[in-house]
């Protein structure tokens, strides 16, 4: 890790409270703070938590919210997904992201799917409809959990509840997992100055609704320990005012 790399302020940012909570000490009675859209959770002088809400439109709304509010020095996004079942991840599964992809976002054409590169407005310079992490802070996430792979996450406004919808999405993204929030956020992160780094643990896999083998206890208890340790590890490289 660079010398001059900041690990704190740190910002935690989950969708719903069962994503976070368990990894918190003294959840119930943590400080918090509505705002318009999502509520802060301050856990520490150097770590504040963020719940945004279900879906791309509320996790970019709260996090522009939160960060300009606060300025941080990195966001770690955290939740369960839902694995494509070619990608062999099995449920309880920790992953990190190596990047994120909309898969949705473009123009259906007689001659098929067209991304948003293909419409003229590439969402990035190097990707039309991705967005890759390779900054030291996301590299160091990565390094805490090993060897919990990296792998190519997909964000998607309707989840794939049929084998056709996780097959498609899967292809179209070239990625293993599915959450509704991740690029949202890693975009939103990006405008502030912010490097992003995100945690899923897999609580589902995706396709036919009645195979999907869903165990969220499983997956919150694995997404705990490893925020946990995660956070730290943080305060450990933050030093004593990060108590």
């Amino acid at each position: 890790m660079p010398e001059n790399f900041r690990f704190s302020p740190l910002l935690v940012v989950a969708a719903v409270a069962l994503e976070i909570q368990d990894a918190l000490t003294d959840w119930p009675h943590l400080p918090r703070t509505p705002l318009p859209i999502g509520e802060l959770i301050t856990v520490s002088p150097c770590i504040q938590g963020l719940v945004t809400g279900v879906g791309a439109v509320r996790a970019a709304a709260a996090t522009a919210l939160a960060l300009q509010n606060r300025p941080c020095a990195a966001l770690l996004h955290v939740g369960v997904g839902g694995a494509y079942p070619a990608s062999g991840l099995p449920v309880g599964a920790l992953v990190t992201a190596a990047s994120e992809c909309d898969p949705q976002a473009g123009i259906l054409t007689p001659d098929g799917y067209r991304d948003l590169g293909g419409l003229g407005f590439p969402l990035t310079t190097a990707f039309p409809n991705r967005i890759v992490f390779d900054s030291p802070w996301a590299d160091w996430v990565a390094q805490q959990v090993a060897p919990a792979p990296r792998l190519p996450f997909a964000t998607v406004q309707c989840c794939s509840g049929t084998n056709a919808a996780a097959e498609l999405m899967a292809f179209r993204a070239e990625a293993a997992v599915e959450n509704m929030e991740g690029l949202a956020v890693a975009w939103t992160a990006g405008q502030f100055g912010v490097p992003y780094a995100a945690l899923r643990t897999i609580s589902n896999l995706t396709g036919d609704r009645d195979r999907q083998q869903w165990n969220l206890p499983v997956a919150q208890a694995v997404l705990a320990q490893a925020v946990g340790a995660i956070l730290a590890a943080v305060r450990v490289e933050s030093g004593r005012d990060c108590s």
